[in-house]
This record gives C-alpha cells, structure tokens and sequence, in this order.
C-alpha cells in the first residue's frame, strides 16, 4: 500500500476508498471486484495497484483513515471519557460505513483494524506497550467490545444518542456495569 505524502496519490486514495464505500451500499461486498471499483472511480486498474494491492487492503485503509487520524493526532492519553467520545462521535460521523460493514458482516475486519491502531497508539505513548505481560488480551477484549457495540448499534437502526451511547460505553468500560447488574432485582433472583 501506498505510503507517501504526495497530494495526487492521497486524493487517489480518498477517491478510491469514497467509491468502493458506494458501491457498499450498492452491493455485497463479496461482488465487488476491483474492476467495478476502477470503473466507479473513474481510475484505471494501474493506478489502483499503485496505491493498494488488494480490494480488501482498500477497505482496511478506508477503516484506518477513519479513526486513526484522530487518534495519533492526540499529544496524551486521553481520559476514559476523551476516548468513548471520540469512539462514538467517529461512529456517527460515519453511519454510511457503520451500515455498510453490518450489512456485509465484516466485523472481523473491524476488530482487527480497532486492535492495530490501539496497539500504535498506546505504543506513541508507552514504549515497548506491546511487550507488557497480557497486553494482547486487554486490547482484543476492548477491540471485541467495541465492534460488536458498533454493530450491535447499527442493526438496531442507530436509535441511539450519542449521549446514550457514551453513558453505555462509560458504564461498561468503568466497571460500574457488574454493580447494575448485582443490585438487579432479576440477577439477585437468578443467583439464588
């Protein structure tokens, strides 16, 4: 995949990843070719392989674009609450994706993506991150969460807020969820 700066090449790029994003809502992933993808765009299949080598290296870069930016842009960890915000509003920011990977069920591609760019974010901020004991799981759980929050989201037609939505990550995520779920009259009925 193409990695420079060059101001043709990352408009190629955008371009490439806007049409591929439409033709997602036109059809199945599955059935896109990177044939239908050139045509859309109007680019040749030369200029394609220029900047990515496979269809699904292109929707990768289209989910990494639309997070990651944000997130190496910051010059600190951000508190729990910077975060879930960031999270939710880069969902609603992007509904027409979020639908797209729900209808086309590519949730794993999600996590993978969500993992990869925490794991370089944290590693801008604590060196050798990677190596501490069991950081692989923490990220994979919180990765987890996340995309199947996101998906859980939009298969219920985005009903909610972005408030709702941070208050639900922040109460999950605080641990304050296991507290909810012991004083439940219900819970407290199962457990006996």
């Amino acid at each position: 995949m193409y990695d420079g700066n060059n101001p043709t090449a990352l408009k190629s790029q955008q371009w490439l990843t806007e049409n591929l994003l439409d033709l997602m809502e036109e059809k199945p992933y599955n059935e896109i070719s990177i044939m239908d993808i050139c045509k859309k765009a109007d680019l040749s299949r030369q200029t394609f392989y220029n900047y990515f080598d496979s269809k699904d290296e292109l929707f990768r870069f289209l989910l990494r674009s639309t997070y990651e930016e944000k997130l190496l842009s910051l010059d600190t960890i951000p508190s729990s609450n910077e975060a879930i915000s960031t999270f939710v509003t880069t969902m609603k920011d992007n509904s027409r994706l979020v639908s797209a990977i729900v209808k086309n069920n590519m949730g794993n591609l999600v996590s993978d993506e969500i993992f990869k760019s925490m794991t370089k974010f944290l590693n801008k901020f604590i060196p050798n991150f990677e190596s501490q004991p069991h950081f692989a799981y923490h990220i994979v759980l919180l990765s987890g969460a996340l995309t199947h929050f996101l998906t859980y989201y939009a298969r219920n037609n985005c009903e909610l807020s972005e408030k709702e939505m941070t208050k639900i990550l922040e109460t999950f995520l605080s641990g304050k969820i296991f507290k909810l779920l012991r004083a439940s009259k219900y819970i407290k009925k199962v457990l006996k």
